[in-house]
């Protein structure tokens, strides 16, 4: 138990870096913790104190937040939650490293400092369903706001909710349709492959278009990063396409070695025959730039780029659901209110997370960020729809989002990353690469310890 304690607080802090990776890349985080009272909009060092008796009926709550846009959005924002209810919402942004270490200190070691810790989606889920020590939100969310919760079930815990997304995010699929849609272009996809040049939707289809556009040293015909955090954050849309996780949540055993992660160590790896010269050294951040600068026929990347695409290449640039064997790889980013066991305001704390799951908020923060609302009443909405440009290709994926299935997260991401430079390398195959995985790097584990 001590050991597994010790890694969770060591190693937690780069699974909280994956998960900010759908923030944009102008949002790079300080390396000072700063609180900003909402309505004022300043800033200012925040110290650790002592942890403050629990009030039931306190006029301040106290949020811990990782810096980024979607952050901004909140302090923007809760001006009217303060107007409303009279409760001054002092909303601390801190670096993704002393996030990481927070959400530890506040959620396993009942520090009772924050009211309200914003944890990430994709990766923090487990060990804090797991492990975490957290209260019951039902008291504090109507009904019928519940009600319209998209995949209220991942944030429930023994029929209780305990955490409420602040927004979603999640990889999608960009090319270049004005390439797609050449008629010459077509017909000499065709000829080449028997068969007619569309979206791909499948592993198989995406190798072929990309080796079809592959024409260096102009354009290449893909793009995946292969800097660790980049790297695996792309593996892991393309092992979530083929059905497969890293782990089994009903017996708690890894699945490192299962034909779904072989197949998607495969398909993943053979891409790189396709990545711009210097990939090696490149985020998906860089794809970005690859894409935009025409040097890359397509890329899959969090849905952040889609407003700059529509507003810098909106004839070139279309988008649709993330690739996959059997369906989309859809890997969830969000960041998730949740109440502390030791939170000193756990009231004022439910009301502020009541307010964030508002049709106010998120329409604001919508806005704000072009993340997308968690309410399905709002996906629904006319007024949402034609604000957010291309939500039919965001509808298709939803249903198909997840996350990471162990309780160590940062440790495994790095075995992995690890994995699959031996494979980039030529030192093993991706069959063995699994076997290796599951045999002798994490030999004796499992995924939910």
């Amino acid at each position: 138990m001590k050991r597994n304690l010790f890694v969770l607080v060591s190693l937690v802090i780069l699974a909280s870096f994956v998960l900010s990776a759908c923030a944009q890349p102008t949002s790079a985080p300080t390396q000072a913790e700063t609180t900003a009272p909402a309505a004022a909009g300043t800033t200012a060092p925040a110290e650790t104190t002592a942890a403050p008796e629990k009030n039931t009926s306190a006029k301040v709550v106290r949020v811990l937040a990782v810096s980024g846009p979607e952050t901004d959005s909140l302090i923007a924002s809760a001006a009217e939650f303060e107007k409303t209810t009279g409760i001054t919402a002092s909303i601390e942004q801190v670096s993704r490293s002393l996030w990481g270490e927070r959400k530890v200190r506040e959620l396993l070691q009942d520090s009772g400092i924050y009211d309200v810790v914003m944890i990430g989606g994709g990766d923090d889920l487990v060990w804090v369903t797991q492990k975490a020590h957290v209260l019951p939100l039902d008291k504090y969310i109507p009904a019928a706001d519940k009600a319209q919760l998209m995949h209220a079930d991942f944030f429930t815990k023994d029929g209780a909710l305990i955490g409420v997304p602040q927004y979603y995010n999640f990889p999608m699929l960009f090319y270049r349709k004005d390439l797609l849609e050449d008629p010459k272009e077509q017909a000499a996809f065709k000829a080449k492959y028997g068969r007619d040049l569309t979206v791909p939707t499948n592993y198989d289809e995406l190798r072929d278009v990309a080796e079809f556009f592959n024409r260096p040293p102009e354009m290449a015909g893909f793009c995946m990063g292969g800097v660790d955090w980049s790297v695996f954050l792309d593996y892991t849309y393309f092992l979530y396409g083929t059905g497969g996780n890293f782990g089994d949540l009903k017996t708690g055993d890894l699945t490192l070695n299962t034909p779904e992660f072989v197949r998607a160590l495969d398909a993943m790896t053979r891409m790189a025959a396709y990545n711009p010269k210097g990939w090696e050294t490149m985020s998906f951040f860089d794809c970005d730039t690859q894409m935009l600068q025409g040097k890359a026929f397509m890329y899959q990347n969090w849905f952040y780029e889609w407003t700059t695409f529509q507003k810098e290449m909106p004839d070139k640039i279309a988008m649709a659901p993330v690739t996959g064997d059997k369906q989309p790889g859809a890997h969830i980013g969000a960041m998730v209110a949740v109440i502390p066991s030791a939170a000193p305001n756990p009231d004022a704390a439910g009301q502020f997370i009541a307010w964030m799951l508002g049709t106010q908020y998120q329409k604001e923060m919508m806005t704000a960020t072009g993340n997308m609302p968690v309410r399905q009443d709002l996906i629904n909405d006319p007024e949402v729809r034609k604000a957010l440009v291309g939500i039919d290709m965001y509808e298709k994926t939803v249903p198909y989002l997840t996350y990471q299935h162990t309780t160590w997260p940062s440790e495994l991401d790095s075995g992995v990353t690890e994995a699959i430079w031996k494979i980039f390398k030529g030192e093993m195959t991706p069959q063995e690469a699994s076997d290796w995985l599951q045999n002798v790097k994490f030999a004796g584990r499992k995924a939910i310890e």
